[in-house]
This record gives structure tokens, C-alpha cells and sequence, in this order.
């Protein structure tokens, strides 16, 4: 008698399991959940946290967010959504739910999310270790990227025009010494323009792509002129001089 009133029991439980299933997979809203503050990393979360619903609010009257089966918070009024913070409950898996009232007088219950909430302190730390891991990342890229500019810069590749060729980045002219030098894979990329270390005043600059046009017109302005032509022009120098010697 015994077996079969637990069986029985286990039966209600998994059919009023799979009706709150059916049900949030009909149901027109959805529960979403957003870090307005605070720390992520997949599931694990800690701060403050907003719940809303998603779906018409024109046909919501009432919307009631649950912990665990436990009211959260009971909203009347548009936006339907409410903020909390997870340090107000204790650390490990908690289900976030919505049951939502219309204004024609039915009932839904959204979908679920669970999130591991985690102590203030374990949240701290693992962000204290994602901001030394990106920065050593940073670091390493600064240092890879000096290490391949320098040599870029020491043996530049040429067309058969002559012109320097500056890969597959591009070149860029350093918008601090006005210097064209070589793009390379480990600058850090940004809207338009990578974050490049310039190797001839040794600055961290935002390097736009620079045009054919530009890096010619940059390598004429810093590059010195050939001793060839700084001899013919001191030839010319003396020779106009000469004509206002008295013999």
C-alpha cells in the first residue's frame, strides 16, 4: 500500500512538472535577466540584477517574480521588472521564475533561469584573476607587437616601384611624430583603429590605416634627403654664390 501510494505521488509530481513545462513553452512572455551591476561569468553571478518579462505589455496587468517558488516581487504598473541584489540571498542555485496575469484574465508562467549566485568575496576574486589574465595578455601583445615592429622597421620589404610594403594591417603615420611605420596582429583592435605602439617615439597611438598616399607623403617629410642630391644641391649653392665674387 505504501509502494504505491509513493508511486502515486511521484506520478503527481512529474505530471504537474510537465503541465508548468507545457505551460511555459506556450506562454506568449519570457523572463529575461540582466547584470546592471556586478560580476558574470556563465552561470555564477553576484549584484545587482534586474528580472523583466518579454512580450506584449499592453495585454499584462500584473506580473509576479518568484525565487525558488517564493514571491519576489509583485509589479502592477509598467516596466514590468524588478531589481535585486544576490547578496540578499544565500550563495548556490536559485530558479527565477514569472507568472503573469492579462488583462483578459489568464494566467502564464514564463520560463526559468537558474543562476549560481556567489559570495561578494569569491566574485571578487575571480574577477581580480580575469583582469590579471587580460592584462597579461595585453602585456604580452604590447611586447610581441614592439618585437615585430622593430624588425619591420629594420628590413622593410619593397615593390618593385620601390615603394615600402606594409603587409596585411597596413601601414599607419603616427599621429603624435607624424612617422609612417607597419600595422602588426597584436595591436589591439578598436572601432576603425588599432591601438599600435609607435617604434620611433615609442607612444601608444590609435593607428588609423593609413593610404598609399599618406605613408609617401610622411616618408618625405621625415626621411632625409640622399647625399647625392645634397651634394648637387651644395654644387648649385656654390655656384650661384660664385657669380657675386669679384674676380
Amino acid at each position: 500500500m505504501k509502494k504505491r501510494i509513493f508511486l502515486l505521488l511521484v506520478l503527481a509530481i512529474f505530471m504537474a512538472l510537465s503541465y508548468s513545462t507545457v505551460l511555459a513553452q506556450d506562454s506568449p512572455f519570457t523572463l529575461r535577466m540582466v547584470r546592471d551591476w556586478g560580476y558574470g561569468n556563465g552561470a555564477d553571478i553576484n549584484g545587482r540584477m534586474t528580472v523583466s518579462v518579454k512580450g506584449d505589455e499592453a495585454q499584462i496587468q500584473q506580473v509576479t517574480f518568484f525565487i525558488d517558488g517564493e514571491v519576489m516581487a509583485s509589479v502592477t504598473a509598467s516596466p514590468f521588472k524588478h531589481q535585486f541584489d544576490t547578496n540578499n540571498f544565500e550563495p548556490g542555485l536559485h530558479r527565477l521564475t514569472a507568472e503573469v496575469k492579462t488583462t483578459t484574465g489568464e494566467t502564464y508562467t514564463t520560463n526559468g533561469l537558474v543562476s549560481n549566485f556567489v559570495e561578494k568575496g569569491e566574485a571578487n576574486q575571480s574577477m581580480l584573476k580575469i583582469l590579471l589574465l587580460v592584462g597579461g595578455i595585453v602585456v604580452a601583445s604590447m611586447g610581441i607587437q614592439f618585437f615585430m615592429q622593430k624588425n619591420a622597421n629594420k628590413n622593410p620589404k619593397y615593390d618593385e616601384n620601390g615603394r615600402i610594403q606594409y603587409g596585411v594591417w597596413g601601414g599607419a603615420v603616427c599621429p603624435s611624430c607624424g612617422q609612417p611605420f607597419n600595422r602588426s596582429f597584436f595591436g589591439i583592435n578598436l572601432v576603425g583603429v588599432r591601438l599600435e605602439r609607435c617604434p620611433h617615439c615609442g607612444k601608444l597611438v590609435a593607428a588609423r590605416r593609413a593610404s598609399s598616399l599618406e605613408i609617401e607623403r610622411a616618408n618625405q617629410k621625415t626621411q632625409p634627403e640622399e647625399p647625392q642630391k645634397v651634394v648637387e644641391k651644395l654644387e648649385k649653392d656654390d655656384l650661384d654664390e660664385s657669380r657675386f665674387i669679384d674676380v
